[in-house]
């Protein structure tokens, strides 16, 4: 199944919410399995939805791309699982879990199904995403101690107060996710024969 510790349905929107791989149900739609959510930004704050939780998803990745919408700007992963199913990862571009998944893009084998989780860091008191192919762990291919070219965060000085300036990281790990794109793109059409901070963490 793509999705783990319940059940899938038809071809879903995914995104991350308070650590959760999530479904946002329809409005009339109900599911023995939904946790209600109060709504707190934009619109409809205030509103109560009922939303489908997971620990994980994994699958073959399909497509990757870069989705600009009124409500920010996201990188989109689709995948299949083995039952054909399919889902889009939407992973907001200013989020942690972005450079954490584009850090391991150059290690992930897209021929093989990925598994994407969420951990809980209790020193650091935070989530972060982490990967497996066969059961193995994929590193990350850019790190504090081997940077492979990868800029460090620089300080600069805000209104007299010094703070990290990651842009050039940020752009660095975009052009990362914009090479992987292509090639799960060129995959595609290839399968389918289609027509055309306090401390710096890592």
């Amino acid at each position: 199944m793509g999705l783990t510790n319940t059940s899938n349905r038809t071809s879903k929107i995914v995104t991350i919410v308070r650590g959760r791989f999530t479904i946002r149900l329809p409005e009339g739609v109900d599911d023995p399995n939904a946790v209600e959510r109060t709504l707190e930004k934009g619109a409809n704050a205030g509103k109560v939805i009922k939303e489908l939780q997971y620990t994980g998803i994994e699958g073959l990745i399909k497509s990757s791309y870069v989705d600009e919408s009124d409500f920010g700007t996201n990188f989109v992963t689709e995948l299949e699982d083995d039952e054909g199913a399919r889902f889009k990862l939407q992973i907001p571009l200013d989020s942690q879990f972005f450079g954490q998944y584009a850090k391991r893009m150059p290690n992930i084998d897209k021929s093989k199904p990925l598994f994407l989780g969420i951990g809980y860091d209790r020193e650091r008191e935070r989530h972060f995403l982490y990967a497996k192919q066969n059961g193995d762990k994929v590193l990350m291919n850019f790190t504090k101690e081997n940077p492979n070219d990868m800029p460090p965060p620089t300080k600069k000085t805000v209104k007299g107060k010094e703070v990290w300036n990651w842009e050039e990281q940020e752009n660095f790990l975009y052009e990362v996710a914009m090479d992987f794109s292509e090639s799960a793109v060129d995959k595609v059409k290839e399968t389918f024969n289609a027509v055309e901070k306090d401390e710096i963490p890592f």
